[in-house]
């Protein structure tokens, strides 16, 4: 089986080419220049260098490949940065479906945030969730909601896609400490106020792990949330647990929605105001589908956040 990998040097990208390389399967890899590709050709991938905005090298990438896994994404919050998640996480994901062969499996990796936020912490979503119109003012949920539009209209032109949908990615291997930052911004004392919301924080090893058994068995055209109850945290608890892990205690001020979002105008480098506001929602779901269907399962949240950081010290030890 020929398999592509678009976002495989990303955080997420690089545990599920791992996993893949151990199966067995012809790898190929769709890498920005420049990219540090070392690790993937250790494990024999064909790296093509090129992008998921240029449609030429990416239907030469595509061509001949029985599954595309469609992890390149950019991730952020901030208005200002709309035009390119537009570009990367809509027209892209348009693109990837387009070159794929018939009959190509492509699994496109969404998120949470396209699901949508609950109203309060005591619900969930799950894959039936209806998506609060407003939150398509949020750049990254509106640009990936409108990703995984794509990908549906395409299942109904009968592309065979499978849409997945991750919680907030912890664990080892963020290179860019995209996802991770939360911890590390805990430990190093950086997290000075905590507001209403939370996130469903998932490790992404499980993850990959639950890529692949989509590819193998999910349904074409539908969605399937890759998380877990445990994962289901409010930012206090969430910080609670870090601290108890870590067994590094910071002091942090509870304060109103309304008052965070204030903070953060007037003291932007302690946290971007648009990040306040992504992050005062309760992004927290019910994963049972994966549960039911693939057999989904995560590993403890606090062997995660441990494991999380143990890499941030190894990672600070070799700077």
């Amino acid at each position: 089986m020929t398999t592509l990998v678009t976002g495989a040097t990303g955080f997420l990208g690089r545990h599920l080419v791992e996993s893949l390389a151990t199966r067995g399967e012809a790898l190929r890899i769709l890498a920005r220049p420049g990219a540090d590709v070392e690790r993937l050709l250790v494990l024999g991938a064909d790296v093509i260098e090129g992008d998921v905005t240029d449609e030429a090298s990416l239907r030469g990438a595509a061509t001949g490949c029985d599954r595309i896994y469609h992890l390149a994404g950019v991730v952020s919050h901030r208005q200002r940065d709309r035009r390119l998640l537009e570009a990367v996480n809509v027209r892209g994901t348009g693109n990837v479906l387009a070159a794929a062969d018939p009959g190509a499996r492509v699994v496109h990796v969404s998120s949470i945030a396209a699901v949508g936020p609950v109203a309060s912490p005591h619900q969930r979503a799950d894959e039936q969730h209806v998506f609060p119109a407003e939150a398509n003012d949020l750049p990254y949920s509106g640009t990936k909601r409108a990703g995984e539009k794509l990908a549906f209209e395409a299942a109904a032109r009968g592309v065979d896609v499978v849409v997945a949908s991750p919680g907030f990615l912890l664990g080892p291997g963020d290179v860019h400490r995209v996802s991770t930052w939360p911890v590390s911004a805990y430990a190093a004392g950086r997290v000075r106020f905590t507001t209403s919301g939370g996130l469903s924080f998932v490790d992404a090893r499980d993850v990959a792990r639950g890529l692949i058994a989509l590819a193998e068995h999910g349904t074409s055209g539908e969605r399937t949330i890759l998380a877990g109850e445990p994962g289901n945290l409010t930012w206090k608890a969430f910080f609670e647990r870090v601290s108890q892990v870590s067994g590094s205690r910071r002091r942090t001020v509870d304060v109103p929605r309304p008052v965070a979002r204030a903070t953060a105008r007037l003291l932007p480098w302690l946290v971007a105001p648009d990040e306040v506001r992504a992050a005062a929602h309760w992004w927290f779901v019910n994963a049972a589908k994966a549960e039911r269907e693939l057999g989904f399962t995560t590993r403890p949240i606090d062997e995660t956040i441990a494991d999380t950081l143990e890499d941030h010290t190894r990672a600070a030890s070799r700077s």
